[in-house]
């Protein structure tokens, strides 16, 4: 089982470094926002650079990277970092759907994280010695607490570049 679970790991992390799109479409959602946003919004949004949007944080840091269906996909980033940490349980993706006049941004949860909770609680109601492993539920909760709040600054990132009056390609130009 452990094995099982190692592999998993392994495969997670392979797939989040080479920024899978099947990945971050696939998923069980743990945070699903619609942002509404007129037509003229729509076609004036540009979400490049998303991340230079995003609040300084002690954390680790977002990253963003487009996908080939038109939709930016964001995670965790895996360099090194002095910051606090916590485990990654979730990576997401920004969607504008012009159709429903929306901006999506969705966040998907860690496969890895997923499978070690389904498998601690048969094992502590087997072995109640084992109820110390009740630590990694608790640590998984407090970085759902965490992605929460990183999730929400994505959301207020997007709300911001929709209410912005000038055109993205025009802020970022260089001066």
């Amino acid at each position: 089982m452990a094995t099982a679970l190692i592999t998993l790991l392994l495969i997670e992390v392979l797939l989040l470094v080479m920024w899978a799109p099947f990945f971050f479409r696939t998923g069980i959602t743990l945070f699903n926002q619609r942002v509404a946003a007129t037509p003229a919004e729509l076609a004036q949004l540009s979400l490049a650079g998303l991340e230079h949007d995003l609040p300084a944080d002690t954390w680790l840091r977002l990253v963003f990277h487009a996908l080939p269906d038109g939709s930016i996909a964001f995670r965790e980033s895996f360099a090194p970092s002095f910051g606090g940490r916590y485990f990654p349980l979730m990576r997401g993706r920004v969607m504008i759907d012009a159709r429903r006049r929306e901006v999506r941004v969705v966040g998907l949860c860690s496969w890895f994280a997923l499978g070690l909770t389904l498998m601690l609680v048969p094992i502590i109601l087997v072995r109640p010695a084992a109820w110390p492993m009740l630590v990694a539920l608790l640590l998984f909760y407090m970085g759902y607490y965490i992605q929460r709040r990183r999730y929400a600054d994505v959301v207020e990132a997007v709300r911001a570049r929709l209410r912005s009056k000038f055109p993205q390609h025009l802020v970022a130009a260089p001066q």
